[in-house]
């Protein structure tokens, strides 16, 4: 039962409402309403001082269903018809619509032109293209409108999950260029801001997804149940980067309740425990009565109560971008080229320092849950003969840990600072911490705790596992980051190095998979094949070494500036990198050709063994 049609016309408002109205106070508490005009200043007017926060507010809204919408279509109801994708078309058209107006206003704010005024200067062109505020809502209304128009292609799994993947990534662009990258420490506060944009719009977008989409689907109870469990995660993901970019924002306790920008974060803090409230509620009661037959309409009101707060705290949020933060000391010794301080390296260092990465651990803390999940699912179900390998469960955690430290830890640290620092992470990143996660064969999980479920093996999933294809993913990105000159243009960029890191970990692990061959694949790959693809790795890999090793200097400007008084003679440390990051890599791929041609071998003994002993019975 769903709640009657008259109550359903007064949500919508209601929500707007209390949105604009926390929007509108917190503005005018914060000082982000327009100021009396000085004259002979510019001042890009009322419109834009109003407009810009109130567009701000629609396209986060719009951004928050489009990723809500499309979590439902992937996660909560995969069988969910074409209405669900069609609604996140729509949606996303509101993103890119929203996006475009936001450009000019912001435009309008840079200028201290009126909106109309800022069009004729001729100034978009360059702003778009050479400004960070335009170049990051030019990617996010070019992604918008992908993913509108991904909904109309023939529908499918894969496509479902990559225009998910696809609207994750435009959300992170205007956290990317906000107030956090001129912070004290702009690398941790821009990607705690990260963190903290993806798991709001996972959780307030799957719970309005809920409500507006799934409330009358027979599968409601079973999807409110994975939303529950996301739903969790969120929050705390939620709350942990909060207050991290909070803390990097604020520097000081005091600084919560001694400035107006304090006291903003304290009511987003107070809206986060009352949602907390509503989600225990959730569990406690209304899920509850659904897992035994119960009816809809008390989950749906209770929802429907905290769908309008979460929109009051995105109005809080989008306030709260418009507020100055108040000043804080920079850290003694830090280095402005790197944003934080960094004392000189040694053995120790490199275990006491630490560069979280939110977006890093959050993932990996949601990839163990999900795997921790599954062994436990798969250990209720089988019982103790189908009990999961303890061997496969300690390789993918160990895998996880890995990567944690490769991406927060001390090598992370130092990475940007030391190429041979940076050579020492994407070994663990391109080749101890994928065949980790590989032996730990998640797919091969996933398809006994799931025997129902697509196991990927679609045109998409057959190339990708194609060895030719593998292969060069995987090689590729190493001569076209050193030997092109992408790394000197990467190591003063945070957005290039995470993607330049999400590259070389991802194809690590998908050529991995397709080499080691301890997951199922789409299509049967012989060994002699498989020996060849590590083969050619290692032949690409120590080309790739040989010509760091005796080549030009890397990012010889980006070193220089940084100007670390302790940084050892710039040469030497390229050489110690190009053969630390090239030895391991080339060790870890000859230990699995080793491995490969061993099991080979005893594979054909055994099998002529056979034939040997059918032989003999047969001729007796």
């Amino acid at each position: 039962m769903t709640p009657p049609p008259r109550h359903r016309g007064v949500v919508v408002p209601a929500v707007a409402a209390t949105a604009f109205a926390l929007l509108g106070l917190a503005l005018w508490f914060g000082g982000g309403r327009p100021q009396p005009a000085i004259q002979g200043l510019p001042s890009p007017g009322a419109l834009t001082t109003w407009g810009l926060p109130v567009i701000r507010l629609v396209h986060d809204a719009c951004a928050v269903a489009t990723v809500g919408t499309l979590l439902a279509a992937v996660v909560l109801a995969p069988s969910s018809g074409r209405t669900v994708m069609r609604a996140a078309g729509d949606w996303a058209l509101g993103w890119a619509a929203s996006a475009a107006v936001t450009e000019v206003l912001t435009l309008s704010d840079f200028l201290g032109l009126p909106p109309g005024d800022a069009l004729r200067s001729g100034a978009l062109p360059a702003f778009l293209l050479h400004i960070p505020q335009g170049q990051a809502f030019l990617t996010v209304t070019l992604a918008a409108l992908a993913v509108a128009g991904g909904t109309l292609l023939p529908d499918g799994p894969v496509l479902r999950l990559t225009l998910l993947a696809v609207a994750l990534f435009a959300v992170l662009p205007p956290a990317y260029v906000g107030h956090s990258a001129s912070a004290a420490d702009h690398n941790l506060a821009v990607l705690s801001l990260m963190a903290h944009v993806a798991a709001v719009a996972l959780w307030i977008g799957g719970l309005y997804a809920l409500v507006a989409h799934l409330r009358a689907a027979p599968g409601l109870t079973v999807a409110v149940r994975r939303f529950s469990t996301l739903a969790l995660g969120c929050f705390a993901a939620v709350g942990a980067s909060g207050a991290l970019n909070a803390w990097v924002r604020l520097g000081s306790l005091p600084l919560l309740w001694q400035s107006r920008y304090g006291l903003l974060v304290l009511a987003k803090i107070a809206a986060l425990v009352v949602l907390g409230w509503f989600g225990w509620r959730h569990r406690r009661r209304t899920i509850e009565a659904m897992d035994s037959g119960g009816a809809r309409a008390p989950f749906l009101r209770l929802a429907c109560g905290e769908i309008a707060v979460m929109a009051g705290t995105l109005g809080l949020a989008v306030a709260l971008g418009r507020t100055p933060p108040p000043p804080t000391e920079t850290a003694v010794h830090q280095h402005d080229a790197l944003g934080y301080a960094l004392p000189p390296l040694t053995p120790g260092s490199l275990v006491t320092e630490a560069r979280p990465d939110p977006i890093a651990l959050l993932l990996l803390a949601a990839a163990l849950a999900a795997y921790l999940s599954g062994v436990r699912r798969l250990s209720r179900a089988a019982g103790e003969d189908g009990r999961w390998p303890a061997g496969r469960t300690v390789s993918w955690v160990a895998g996880l840990a890995v990567i944690a430290y490769a991406t927060s830890g001390g090598v992370a640290a130092y990475a940007p600072a030391l190429f041979s620092a940076h050579a020492a992470q994407y070994a663990l990143l391109g080749a101890v911490g994928p065949v980790l996660l590989v032996f730990g064969a998640p797919v091969t999980l996933w398809r006994r705790v799931r025997p129902d479920a697509d196991p990927g093996h679609g045109p998409v999933g057959r190339a990708l596992s194609h060895p030719v294809t593998a292969l060069a993913l995987y090689a590729l990105p190493y001569p076209a980051l050193y030997l092109t000159g992408l790394f000197g243009d990467a190591q003063p960029s945070l957005a290039l190095r995470l993607a330049a890191q999400t590259v070389v970990t991802i194809t690590a692990v998908l050529f991995l998979a397709v080499a080691v061959g301890v997951d199922p694949l789409p299509h049967a790959i012989r060994p002699q094949v498989r020996a060849w693809m590590l083969a050619g790795a290692i032949a690409v890999r120590a080309w790739t070494g040989l010509v760091v090793l005796a080549g030009p200097a890397q990012a010889p400007e980006w070193y220089a500036a940084l100007g670390l008084p302790w940084a050892p003679e710039r040469a030497a440390d390229q050489r110690l990198g190009a053969q630390l990051g090239t030895g391991v890599t080339a060790a870890v791929l000859a230990s699995l050709l080793v491995l490969l041609l061993v099991r080979w071998r005893a594979a054909r003994h055994r099998t002529a063994a056979a034939t040997r002993s059918g032989r003999s019975v047969g001729a007796r």
